[in-house]
């Protein structure tokens, strides 16, 4: 996309470029040596440690959705975020019915310069395109795992709860739709 909007400005203002595009052959980090089956050793290699609701710690399995979503995502480095799963007991999953997992949180805010929760439900997981509802829910975990990773004090933490749910009452469609033609 961005090779497309630099080639149309070189054509729109009649440019002579002195070299071709360079972002064919370069590689997003995490690309080099990745291979569409590498999740499988992370399947095998890894267990999602987790706390039960009960905050007793307890194994998991790193089940072949949650792997082959670290892998695609986060490529050859994808079991740096597995082994925060297993070694930090974040391997619980932040919402139901998808596959990305509290490690990724800490693993974004260290690594990826994730720096608000907005940045996280849209931007490093895109869980609010996909589910508000499930983005909603969470929330507190996603801005509790932040805080400790950038030592967030309570008003911080509240200043970030109130701008994500406030990003997200944009995507209602009930407070966005303006049709007035009888067909919606």
């Amino acid at each position: 996309m961005a090779e497309d909007a630099v080639d149309a400005a070189i054509k729109s203002g009649k440019l002579s470029p002195t070299n071709k595009c360079l972002t064919y052959s370069l590689r997003l980090m995490g690309g080099d040596g990745w291979d569409p089956a590498s999740f499988t050793v992370l399947a095998q290699q890894y267990v999602r440690m987790k706390k039960s609701y009960s905050g007793k710690v307890v194994p998991g399995v790193m089940d072949t959705a949650a792997a082959k979503h670290l892998s695609r995502a986060y490529g050859t480095l994808a079991d740096r975020v597995a082994a925060i799963a297993q070694n930090e007991n974040l391997g619980k999953r932040l919402a139901h019915g998808y596959p990305f997992l509290e490690a990724e949180v800490a693993y974004c805010a260290r690594h990826e310069y994730c720096e608000s929760a907005v940045d996280f439900i849209a931007r490093r997981t895109r869980l609010a395109f996909l589910d508000t509802d499930a983005a909603s829910r969470a929330l507190p975990r996603i801005i509790q795992i932040l805080a400790a990773e950038h030592q967030w004090d309570k008003s911080r933490q509240k200043q970030e709860e109130q701008k994500a749910a406030k990003f997200l009452e944009t995507f209602k469609s009930s407070k966005n739709a303006q049709f007035h033609d009888g067909k919606h």
